[in-house]
């Protein structure tokens, strides 16, 4: 009896982890290719659906799909419409599981596959040097760690969970079944995958260990468990990652609702149906069959609905102030490539913001609490940096952070550069016309569209400074002017010049990285040798 139960134990964490390694998998081997290709593929309601179907069949977790819908809003990837349409489709994704545990888990000796597959994975895992690659193999020795693990629970429900009298809970009535929906909502909240307790369920319908009718309601519960990770997700978060997921609490509460008040018809006619068609009912097999069609009924229910509801979210959770973080956050965090896309926005926000500030230093000192505020978000910004950097990175997502964090590098250097900038800007406003001009000009610009004026920009100023050093020999030469004033004056060109240098390259940094995960994305430029070269 213990060793049965420690083996279901066993068999749940396997299923855990082979969901996970299969999520962390598809995430190495898609890269910015994933970004791109939402971008690409959910301007309609039906495409953006099957969107989320498939990326939901493929990871085994529609909590990690939501949690990075989450951050593509916060992104600007996806519009919250197009991401509402997304997550409908993650939702009838997860009865995937179902199907496969139905038809393939319970039918055959999957354990006996299993072994090879995880064999297979981890030599393309550990032996192949592509990310692609070793993502596709990380993600298959998942989908065995699954198979294994699905079948030491069929195995261990068997010999444990027969003595169980779950009758007594039928016998409840509504309330029984409201309890069930709570349990497994709980359930999914604890696992954080509502395929697992899925998977648990109709693997506990099957052995006859649990009525059909509480399956369902259990399998209601763990529908509306998968809510807690979105809206857990937003704690601290941005406004559109709150909308986004308050859009999924109503679209489950909703669907819950009326799969319950339809679900003893609803198992009626689909036991009436296997009789009529086989002559005979399978008890997993409605209980997979239960789950697919009361999402795709909330699909149908909220179709019409989402429209108005999105105009209705989108007047709720208003914006952050200017001085804070306002597309990234945790979520940001589920995708490299949309972690990559989040920080180069949020550093292009600080880069430009700083920009703005020195322009205005022509006519007026710098606000010390706007440029503190400008530091704390930098700071910020590193933080999450750091957590990235942490995770297993493809060697173009560990070359686009490289870029990151040589902007922020260069930030820090110009931060310290102000205070003596500043002093010179005060004794001698006129001579910094031109900077102010082009601080004013890299404040305005809209990356990744104008990456390539960043480099006419910086030879526009460097041709200006180079007509003021040539007029300082003139006067030093003529005697207008003395040596030793020409001389603080050349060294004030010369830092002037490292300031504009180091402001230009860190913007470039940051564009890089818009526009590698740009939806348009085109050739890199050689802006940056234009700005090492130019002087």
């Amino acid at each position: 009896m213990i060793t049965d139960l420690f083996m279901a134990l066993g068999a749940l964490g396997l299923i855990l982890l082979g969901m996970d390694w299969m999520t962390q998998g598809l995430k190495l081997a898609a890269g910015p290719g994933l970004v791109q290709g939402l971008q690409r593929f959910t301007g309609s309601p039906l495409s953006a659906v099957a969107i989320g179907t498939a990326a939901t069949v493929a990871v085994q977790s529609s909590s990690a799909v939501t949690v990075t819908i989450i951050g593509f809003v916060n992104a600007n990837i996806l519009s919250l419409r197009n991401a509402a349409y997304v997550i409908y489709g993650s939702n009838v994704g997860t009865s995937f599981t179902g199907w496969f545990v139905a038809l393939v888990g319970l039918q055959f000796k999957i354990d006996a596959l299993a072994l090879p597959v995880i064999g297979i994975g981890i030599v393309a895992k550990t032996f192949v040097n592509k990310a692609l690659w070793q993502g596709i193999g990380q993600g298959i020795a998942g989908f065995g760690l699954l198979f294994l693990g699905i079948g030491f629970l069929k195995t261990s429900f068997d010999a444990v969970f027969l003595d169980i009298e779950f009758d007594a809970l039928a016998q409840l009535g509504i309330m029984g079944l409201l309890l069930a929906v709570l349990i497994g909502a709980v359930l999914s909240t604890l696992m954080q995958a509502s395929a697992a307790v899925i998977a648990l369920v109709i693997t506990a319908v099957a052995t006859g260990a649990l009525p059909l009718t509480l399956g369902a309601a259990f399998v209601i519960g763990a529908n509306l468990g998968t809510t807690s990770t979105a809206l857990l997700s937003t704690l601290a978060a941005t406004a559109k990652a709150k909308r986004l997921a308050w859009l999924h609490l109503i679209f489950n509460v909703l669907t819950g609702v009326v799969a319950l008040l339809i679900l003893q018809p609803l198992l009626w006619l689909i036991v009436w149906l296997q009789q009529y068609w086989f002559d005979s009912s399978h008890a997993a097999f409605s209980l997979a069959l239960f789950h697919t069609l009361f999402n795709v009924l909330g699909v149908l229910l909220m179709w019409p609905i989402t429209g108005r509801l999105v105009i209705w979210l989108n007047q709720k959770f208003r914006g952050q102030a200017m001085l804070q973080l306002t597309v990234l956050d945790r979520s940001s965090l589920a995708l490299p490539a949309l972690a990559l896309k989040t920080l180069s926005m949020e550093q292009q926000r600080v880069l430009q913001g700083f920009c703005q500030l020195m322009a205005q230093m022509i006519k007026q000192p710098i606000d010390q609490n706007n440029l503190d505020e400008l530091k704390q978000l930098q700071r910020d910004i590193a933080s999450f940096a750091g957590q990235l950097g942490q995770q297993a990175l493809s060697s173009e997502e560990s070359k686009a952070l490289q870029h990151v964090t040589q902007s922020q590098l260069r930030l820090e250097m110009l931060f310290q550069m102000v205070p003596q900038l500043e002093k010179q800007v005060s004794d001698s406003p006129a001579a910094f016309q031109s900077s102010a001009t082009f601080w004013q000009q890299l404040a305005q610009l809209q990356l990744p569209e104008e990456a390539e004026q960043i480099a006419r920009l910086y030879r526009d100023i460097s041709r200006s400074r180079l007509e003021l050093k040539q007029q300082l020999h003139i006067m030093v030469m003529t005697d207008r002017l003395s040596h030793d004033d020409g001389g603080r004056q050349l060294l004030q060109l010369a830092e002037l010049r490292r300031f504009h240098h180091q402001l230009t390259k860190a913007m470039y940094s940051i564009a890089s990285v818009q526009q590698l995960y740009s939806q348009a994305h085109t050739e890199q430029t050689t802006i940056l040798s234009e700005v090492t070269n130019a002087h």
